[in-house]
């Protein structure tokens, strides 16, 4: 019986993994549309500053910053690699895209930076790749960045 138990837990531990490895491929239509971010799915593990302001499931204010635009992405970029297991998928001057794997599991979060050229702000957009909630994980880390960047 204790057999039993036991390789049921091993079957299903392996299956979970199978399943978040499986899980965790790269989303379509990422990157900007016609100076948009992709609009957050319906589930509670997406944060954006481009989502309707009364959504107060998905929004997030965008932050204005002071410095250049080169030197505002350059200071984005040097705090997501530093703050560990973020690894750059896309740069280009005004755009940035990482992809953040979580230390047990492994589920991975894309997180993007948009930096229009016209304006002084920046636009996040930080959402899981798998499952339904991220326990506030994605809120967090766009409190943080408004944080790096308002002081």
């Amino acid at each position: 019986m204790v057999r039993w138990i036991i390789g049921l837990v091993v079957a299903l531990v392996i299956g979970f993994c199978i399943y978040v490895s499986i899980s965790n491929t790269l989303p379509e239509g990422l990157g900007l549309t016609d100076g948009l971010l992709k609009p957050c799915p319906s589930s509670p593990n997406c944060v954006s500053t481009q989502a309707l302001e009364d959504d107060v499931l998905h929004y997030a204010e965008p932050i204005v910053y002071t410095d250049s635009r080169k030197s505002t992405q350059l200071k984005l970029e040097s705090y997501m690699l530093k703050n560990g297991r973020a690894r750059i998928i896309s740069s280009s001057l005004g755009y940035v895209h990482f992809e953040v794997k979580s230390p047990i599991v492994g589920y991975v979060d894309d997180v993007e930076f948009y930096l229009p050229d016209a304006d002084s702000v920046v636009h996040i957009r930080s959402a899981s790749r798998v499952g339904y909630s991220d326990l506030g994980v994605n809120r967090e880390r766009v409190k943080q960045i408004q944080d790096l960047l308002v002081d």
